[in-house]
C-alpha cells in the first residue's frame, strides 16, 4: 500500500472536471422515478373519478355545503414527492417538509430534521428542514457550494463545502446548524475532479472522521478512504479502491467497491480499523449511496435506480416498492423515499 505522501501526490494529479456523470445518471434515476409516477397518478386519477361519482351519487343532490362525518381533509402546499415507507409493509405516508431538489438525505438523530444537497444545480447549497416544514434553512453560505451533509449531533453537520463555480474538490467542514458558523477542519490538497463529491461521515464516538478522496484521472479515477480526528491532524489511509462509506452503530464501516461514476460494482462492510472486510451485496448495480439503519442492522441502498435493503447479518436482500439512489432511515422501520 502506498504511503501518506504517495497517496497526497496522486490525489492531486489534476483532471477536467465533467459533471455529465452525475447528471446523466440522476436523469436516468429521475426519469424511471417519473415513469412510475406517471403511472401511479394515472391510476389515481381513474379512483378519485370514480370516488367523486360515488360521492354525488350517495348525496344525492344535497347542497348544502356540508360534509360527511369523518371525512379528513386535503394535504395542501402542492405536490408532495418524499414519504415515509413502512419497509415491513410497505405503506407509504406523506411527509410535510418539501425538500425541493434533495438529494444525500440524512435524518437528524432526534428525528425532527432532515439535511440535504441540492445538486446539481447553479446554486448547490446544503439545506436543514423540519420534517414538519415548519423551518427551512439554508447553511452553507452564498459564495460557497456544499454536498454531503452529514449529521455529527443535532447541533452539527459534517460536510464538504467549495468555492461557488469552482470545481476544486474543497474541504470538510462543521456546520453549526442554529448560526450557519462553519468551522474548517481538513487541509486537502487543490485538486480538480470528475469525482468531485466527498461524502464523510463521523464514528459513533464522535472522535474520527471517515471520508473519501478521488485518485486518478478521467476514466482512471478511482476512491480511497481516509481517517482523521475530528479536531483536526494529519489524515491517514484506511482502504484503497473504496468510496462513499458510512458507520454502523457498532463501529463497522459499509463502503462502495471499484467506483465509477458515483456508484460502485459491490457493498461491502469491514471492521473499524479496515480488517475483516466482507462483501454484502455484489452480481447487480450499480449500487449507490448505502445507509445503515441507526441499530445497524440493516443496509438500505440504491440498485440501478431502485431502492433495496439487506440484512446485514444473513446478507438477505429486499426490494422494496420505490425507486432513487439515496434512502434515508427514519427509525430503523422506516425510510425516507423520494417518489
Amino acid at each position: 500500500m502506498a504511503d501518506i505522501k504517495e497517496l497526497f501526490d496522486m490525489v492531486t494529479k489534476q483532471t477536467e472536471p465533467d459533471l455529465d456523470s452525475w447528471r446523466e445518471q440522476e436523469d436516468r434515476q429521475r426519469k424511471l422515478a417519473r415513469n412510475r409516477r406517471i403511472g401511479a397518478f394515472g391510476i389515481a386519477a381513474v379512483i378519485v373519478l370514480l370516488a367523486a361519482i360515488a360521492f354525488v351519487s350517495l348525496r344525492g343532490g344535497r347542497d348544502d355545503g356540508s360534509e360527511p362525518a369523518g371525512t379528513p381533509s386535503a394535504p395542501t402546499g402542492g405536490t408532495i414527492w418524499f414519504s415515509y415507507l413502512d419497509i415491513a409493509t410497505g405503506q407509504r405516508t406523506p411527509i410535510g417538509a418539501t425538500m425541493t431538489q434533495a438529494q444525500l438525505t440524512e435524518v437528524s438523530p432526534s428525528g425532527e430534521s432532515v439535511v440535504f444537497s441540492t445538486c446539481c444545480l447553479s446554486d448547490d447549497a446544503i439545506w436543514v428542514e423540519d420534517l414538519d416544514g415548519s423551518d427551512k434553512r439554508s447553511i452553507t453560505p452564498g459564495e460557497m457550494n456544499g454536498y454531503a451533509a452529514t449529521w455529527v449531533d443535532d447541533e452539527t453537520l459534517l460536510l464538504q463545502g467549495r468555492e461557488a463555480d469552482s470545481f476544486e474538490v474543497g474541504q470538510l467542514y462543521l456546520a453549526d446548524v442554529a448560526t450557519g458558523e462553519l468551522t474548517q477542519i481538513t487541509d486537502l490538497p487543490k485538486m480538480t475532479n470528475r469525482a468531485w463529491v466527498v461524502r464523510s461521515d463521523v464514528s459513533p464516538d464522535g472522535a474520527t472522521v471517515l471520508f473519501h478522496l478521488p485518485r486518478g484521472k478521467g476514466e482512471d479515477v478511482t476512491w480511497d478512504l481516509w481517517t482523521m480526528p475530528i479536531g483536526g491532524g494529519e489524515p491517514a489511509i484506511l482502504r484503497e479502491d473504496a468510496g462513499f462509506a458510512t458507520w454502523g452503530s457498532e463501529g463497522s464501516i459499509v463502503f462502495l467497491r471499484s467506483m465509477h461514476d458515483f456508484a460502485g460494482d459491490s457493498i461491502w462492510i469491514m471492521d473499524g480499523d479496515g480488517g475483516n472486510a466482507r462483501r454484502l451485496v455484489g452480481g447487480g448495480g450499480p449500487y449507490t449511496w448505502p445507509q445503515v439503519s441507526p441499530d445497524g442492522t440493516t443496509v438500505a441502498y440504491g440498485n440501478a435506480g431502485d431502492v433495496e435493503i439487506v440484512d446485514v447479518a444473513s446478507g438477505e436482500v429486499t426490494s422494496l416498492d420505490a425507486s432513487g439512489d439515496g434512502p434515508a432511515w427514519y427509525g430503523n422501520d422506516t425510510l425516507i423515499v423520494d417518489d
